[in-house]
């Protein structure tokens, strides 16, 4: 009997071309290789009976061998025979706990779900409070009798939308293939491999066949495939809880006349078909539950303002100004217009990270389920935690992209060479090696003093130099190997990270570039021209208009040097003093500049006082 983590792990090799290994596994779902190990010993043995061979191989991983036919088939064989027959562990426990008591309107003892499920009295009122804190999410109640029972209370929408959440969870995109395609393309009836009760899965296989009977291929522009697939499980869940005895509200009649589109005569046509057979009738508020006319409301909601409260909630919670990031705030925007489009109860989304995020990033989750709930205050789709997923990674992604501090190597490159060749070779390594930034350059005789005034972590040398410092030692012209002694160093110095971090600098620097481009040539054209009026008025120009276009065109220049950081080299030493009369028209020109957001530095402000220098002579 497989468990249910081997479970995953036999149907995860099926879906995988390529060789999983154990440690990934270990990561991914929280526990120790050993025990990865001990599942897939579970998993081999399952593969066995089925006549295949599960491989194995040091530093390569564990893989199968097979045709995409023979995945198909051991696919559905895995679904149909083998799910149902999982070990049950908590998780599987509860959620056969709460079909339970979804369907019956008896109370149910602690010592009946201890027989039906195997297990103890105390693992039974342990597994009660997990079904009690799921059922809450929910707003659903956990009534306890001593020594009556247990029963469920809550408002029937509630009670069916959690019914349609417990059965999308264990759905993936086969499955919901396998399932579509039987009704739209007439495909012979088969087990649906549902992990449900027998008594809710009976009714699905009848309604399936009644609406497969009804289909009609005119109807493929009216109906998603995920609306056919909605409306099937409701029709379901429908019929089951109006056997019980329970209606959405009222008892009033569908007036079938005034339905004037034909997907919705199509589902009244499925319903009536089938709630004659068992003597029921067909209820207005049961057609607008499965209809989805009970989501109208969403019509009213404010995307763009949600957007920005969540963003401000998390932002709180996490202490993290995400506001300050306008990407997260359109693509968070575009991807909850098009949720709420669809409907609040539209099919939950497909989300394989799902299980990953919960783990790894708990708080944030949390923060983000919290924040859902504040503001889209409907229950039916925030509870999912499908779409809490989702939302998560659009966070996520607006960290590692802007807010995660992306470290960089501190270089200083020793060399005899003049400062054109140093910086052809700054360029060409920070280039190659977005997280390594060249802070200097200099001589041999300089490298004691540079290093004590200035951070570095790493020497780029021409020369051997002796020092606790690391060196790398390169040719004067940094050939490939070069470079990779360059960023194995990097490596080490930055950790584990060091790869993902090159990676995102050399995004962010893309980004950065290209992104706005017109937006930002507006902005450097201002500041210059803004820049240049108001040294002009502190230094008015005496001589002839040469002399102030070659002004003009060099401050429009340090502008766009300093907004795509590229400015003079900040490192560069000379043996020239500064005269005290220098150092006030220098502070000057820094104070004018600074006014004006532009916080160029030293060697910039200095080349600009040449200008004016050059002007009181000639005058």
């Amino acid at each position: 009997m497989l468990t249910a983590r081997a479970f995953q792990m036999a149907n995860k090799l099926l879906m995988s071309k390529s060789p999983l290994r154990i440690k990934d596994l270990s990561v991914e779902y929280g526990v120790s290789t050993r025990t990865i190990k001990y599942d897939l010993e579970l998993v081999r043995d399952w593969y066995k009976t089925q006549n295949r061979q599960l491989h194995s191989q040091t530093n390569k991983g564990i893989w199968l061998e097979c045709s995409d036919q023979d995945r198909i088939l051991l696919r559905r064989t895995l679904t149909q025979s083998e799910r149902a027959n999982i070990y049950p562990d908590q998780t599987i426990r509860v959620r056969k706990m709460i079909f339970a008591l979804l369907l019956t309107n008896e109370y149910i003892t602690a010592a009946k779900f201890s027989e039906s499920l195997e297990v103890s009295r105390n693992t039974v009122l342990n597994d009660l409070n997990k079904v009690e804190e799921f059922l809450l999410s929910w707003g659903i109640d956990l009534e306890r009798k001593q020594r009556i029972g247990y029963k469920l209370l809550g408002e029937e929408l509630q009670i069916r939308l959690m019914l349609e959440h417990l059965i999308y969870h264990d759905l993936d995109d086969f499955e919901i293939y396998k399932m579509t395609t039987r009704i739209t393309k007439k495909v012979p009836e088969e087990d649906t491999g549902l992990l449900i009760d027998d008594a809710l899965k009976d009714e699905y296989k009848a309604i399936e066949q009644q609406m497969k009977e009804l289909y009609d291929s005119s109807l493929a522009n009216l109906m998603r495939v995920s609306d056919l697939l909605k409306s099937l499980f409701r029709i379901t869940f429908s019929v089951i809880r109006l056997n019980m005895g329970y209606t959405i509200k009222s008892y009033r009649v569908l007036d079938r006349s005034k339905l004037q589109d034909e997907g919705s005569k199509f589902l009244a046509s499925v319903m009536e078909k089938v709630l004659t057979e068992m003597q029921l009738p067909l209820l207005e508020e049961e057609f607008l539950y499965i209809s989805g006319g009970l989501e109208k409301e969403f019509e009213s909601l404010d995307a763009v303002a949600i957007t920005e409260k969540i963003i401000h909630h998390v932002s709180k919670l996490e202490r993290i100004d995400y506001q300050n990031d306008p990407k997260l705030n359109s693509n968070l925007l575009a991807h909850l217009s098009l949720r709420f489009q669809n409907g609040s109860f539209y099919l939950k989304e497909m989300n394989p990270m799902e299980e990953e995020i919960k783990r790894n990033h708990p708080e944030l989750f949390k923060h983000v389920q919290e924040a859902c709930h504040r503001f889209i205050k409907h229950h039916a789709l925030i509870a999912q935690d499908s779409f809490t997923s989702l939302i998560v990674l659009h966070f996520l992604v607006s960290y590692e992209n802007t807010f995660k501090p992306k470290r960089k190597v501190k270089v200083l490159y020793v060399c005899s060479t003049g400062r054109g060749a140093a910086r052809l070779i700054k360029n060409r390594v920070e280039k190659e090696i977005p997280a390594v930034e060249i802070v200097g350059y200099c001589s041999l005789l300089d490298v004691e003093e540079i290093c004590q005034n200035e951070k570095v972590d790493m020497i780029v040398s021409v020369f051997p130099v002796e020092t606790k410092i690391p060196v790398v030692v390169v040719e004067p012209l940094p050939g490939k190997s070069d470079i990779e002694a360059i960023r194995a160093q990097m490596k080490k110095l930055i950790g584990s990270e060091a790869i993902e971090v090159n990676q995102l600098l050399e995004d962010q620097k893309a980004h950065t570039i290209n992104d706005d481009a017109e937006s930002l040539s507006q902005e450097i054209i201002l500041k210059g021209f803004e820049a240049t009026q108001a040294l002009l008025e502190a230094f008015p120009i005496q001589s002839n208009q040469n002399w102030k276009n070659a002004f003009e065109i060099h401050v429009f220049l340090m502008v766009h040097r300093y907004y795509f950081d590229k400015q003079y080299d900040h490192y560069f030493h000379t043996s020239q003093q500064l005269l005290e009369g220098d150092m006030e028209m220098m502070n000057k020109v820094r104070s004018i500049l600074e006014d004006k957001d532009l916080h160029v530095n030293n060697v910039e402000v200095f080349t600009l006082l040449q200008y004016f220098k050059k002007w009181e002579v000639m005058v």
